[in-house]
C-alpha cells in the first residue's frame, strides 16, 4: 500500500500522467508503477469459432481468422510494452528511481481494482483515447474508477504544471474534515500554499468549521488562506480557483454533503470538465 500507480494508454494524456505521477512519487518518496491495459478477448485463449464451419465448412477461412486474432494480440502487447517503456524512460529522466511497469488484459477498472491493495495513490488522465477527438470529453472509464476505488485518485489535465498552491473544497461536514486530515498528514502537498473554501452562507457556525479545519492544517506547518462563499458549488469552486491561481483541487468522494453531488451521474463529468487543474479525490 505504498505505490503510486499511474494508468497510461498511449493517448495524449499519457505524458501529463507520467509527469504528475513522477511529481507525486518524489513528493511521497513512494515507488512508481505504470499500468497499461489492453483489451484482447483472445489473449487468454482462443474463442470457439467452430460455429463458422456451418457456413460452408471453410476450414482455411477459420484458420485465417484465428491467425488474425493471434497477430492482433501480439501487436497489442508489443504496443503496450512500447508505451510502458517510453513512460519508464521519461520519469527516470525526472529523478524517479527504478519505476515498474505492468501490462494487463481486460478493462482499466478491473485491472486497477485488482492491484489497488498495493496503491497509495492512483494517477489517471482526464482524457483517454476515447477523448482525444473531443477537447472536453472525459475518459469513459474515469467515473467508474473514482466510484470503484477506495484509494486516493489524482485526475490529471492534458498539461502539467508543478503545483505551488492547492485548494480544499470544504463543506464543514465530518467526512469533509477527514479530507483535511488526510492532506495534513500526507507529504504530497506539504510546503505548498493551502487554500480552504467553504461554499455556503457566511454564518458563525461555518466560520467556526473553517477555523477548525484551518487549525488542523496550520498545526502541520501549512500556510492557509480561508474563504466562505455562497453559490453553486461547482461554479464557485471553479471561480475561486481562477482568482487565486490554484494549481490543484482536493476534495472528498464520500458522504452525503453537497460535495457528494459531484460524484453522482453527470455532475461528476461536469466538475472534471470544468476544472482545468488536477483533481485529488480522497476517501
Amino acid at each position: 500500500m505504498n505505490k503510486v500507480i499511474a494508468c497510461i494508454d498511449g493517448s495524449r494524456s499519457s505524458v501529463s500522467v507520467c509527469d504528475h505521477a513522477a511529481w507525486a512519487s518524489r513528493r511521497m518518496d513512494a515507488p512508481l508503477t505504470f499500468l497499461h491495459v489492453i483489451h484482447n478477448p483472445h489473449a487468454e485463449g482462443q474463442g470457439d469459432l467452430s460455429g463458422n464451419l456451418s457456413l460452408g465448412g471453410r476450414e482455411a477461412l477459420l484458420e485465417k481468422m484465428v491467425e488474425t486474432e493471434e497477430h492482433r494480440g501480439r501487436l497489442l502487447r508489443e504496443q503496450g510494452r512500447a508505451i510502458l517503456n517510453d513512460a519508464v524512460e521519461r520519469v527516470r529522466g525526472q529523478g524517479v528511481g527504478d519505476p515498474g511497469s505492468l501490462l494487463r488484459n481486460g478493462t482499466v477498472v478491473e485491472a486497477v481494482s485488482e492491484i489497488q491493495g498495493e496503491a497509495r495513490l492512483v494517477v489517471v488522465g482526464k482524457q483517454g483515447r476515447d477523448g482525444d477527438m473531443h477537447a472536453r470529453h472525459v475518459g469513459s472509464h474515469l467515473e467508474s474508477l473514482i466510484r470503484t476505488l477506495d484509494r486516493g485518485v489524482l485526475v490529471c489535465p492534458l498539461e502539467y504544471r508543478e503545483p505551488e498552491r492547492f485548494l480544499i473544497a470544504y463543506d464543514g461536514s465530518a467526512t469533509a474534515h477527514k479530507v483535511v486530515e488526510k492532506v495534513a498528514e500526507s507529504p504530497l502537498l506539504q510546503g505548498l500554499e493551502a487554500h480552504l473554501l467553504l461554499v455556503g452562507e457566511d454564518t458563525p457556525d461555518n466560520q467556526s468549521r473553517v477555523e477548525n479545519a484551518r487549525n488542523t492544517l496550520v498545526q502541520k506547518g501549512f500556510a492557509v488562506q480561508t474563504a466562505i462563499r455562497a453559490g453553486d458549488v461547482v461554479d464557485t469552486v471553479c471561480a475561486y480557483s481562477r482568482e487565486a491561481d490554484i494549481h490543484l483541487l482536493a476534495m472528498g468522494a464520500y458522504g452525503h454533503s453537497r460535495l457528494r453531488r459531484w460524484f453522482v451521474g453527470s455532475t461528476t463529468t461536469q466538475m472534471i470538465m470544468k476544472a482545468p487543474i488536477p483533481l485529488l479525490v480522497l476517501r
